[in-house]
């Protein structure tokens, strides 16, 4: 297996999918672009990424021609732009099947929504470093509670792109060797569904 410089390991070859294409109904704002430290909230989950992993692939779908002027301004190629057309009416499993058709060659991929901002690179560091192979996914976990992104094996790759049931990427990783990782990022667990969830995710980040 070929490496690529800029990997934590340069024996593991880790891709990323950051799926960004939703509505932000209950945000009442458009999530991606609302002000987060310095920047965006889609420019920090992806800033983060790149920090861990050479390139990303970004999903988009709502105000897609803005966020991916936002995007490509401040990380170039290091991004690959892909849209969901139908974001409308599908999930984010929809998006994450349409990242791993450009994710190319991997051990394996993190997957981090593009809401998710205060995840620290550390964080993706970490997990990097603690995939193994054997384990088909490794999650990070802050106080015994699983969080984001999870690490997945490329030998999942193709479960996901033909799965059609029920219960998202969820049903899929249920039943699949895990690992976890206890961290002390709270950003992991940190969602951000609603004006409350961003009001203290500002609070945070200002400590």
């Amino acid at each position: 297996m070929r490496s690529v410089p800029g990997n934590t390991d340069d024996k593991k070859q880790i891709g990323a999918v950051i799926p960004a294409a939703g509505m932000s109904s209950r945000m009442k704002a458009f999530k991606p672009l609302l002000p987060y430290r310095d920047s965006t909230v889609i420019e920090c989950t992806v800033g983060a990424v790149l920090k861990a992993v050479p390139r990303a692939v970004v999903v988009l779908g709502n105000h897609a021609d803005e966020v991916e002027r936002v995007l490509k301004n401040r990380f170039g190629d290091n991004v690959n732009i892909v849209c969901n057309p139908d974001y409308r009416e599908t999930d984010m499993l929809r998006s994450v099947q349409i990242g791993l058709q450009a994710v190319g060659e991997c051990d394996g991929f993190l997957l981090l929504p593009g809401d998710m901002p205060a995840v620290g690179s550390d964080t993706l560091k970490a997990l990097i470093e603690a995939f193994d192979g054997e384990h088909m996914v490794t999650f990070p976990s802050r106080n015994g509670r699983k969080g984001h992104p999870p690490l997945i094996a490329a030998s999942l790759i193709p479960a996901i792109q033909s799965y059609r049931g029920d219960g998202g990427l969820r049903a899929i990783l249920s039943d699949v060797p895990q690992k976890v990782i206890e961290l002390s990022d709270r950003g992991i667990t940190a969602d951000l569904d609603t004006p409350e969830d961003y009001a203290a995710m500002l609070d945070d980040s200002a400590d």
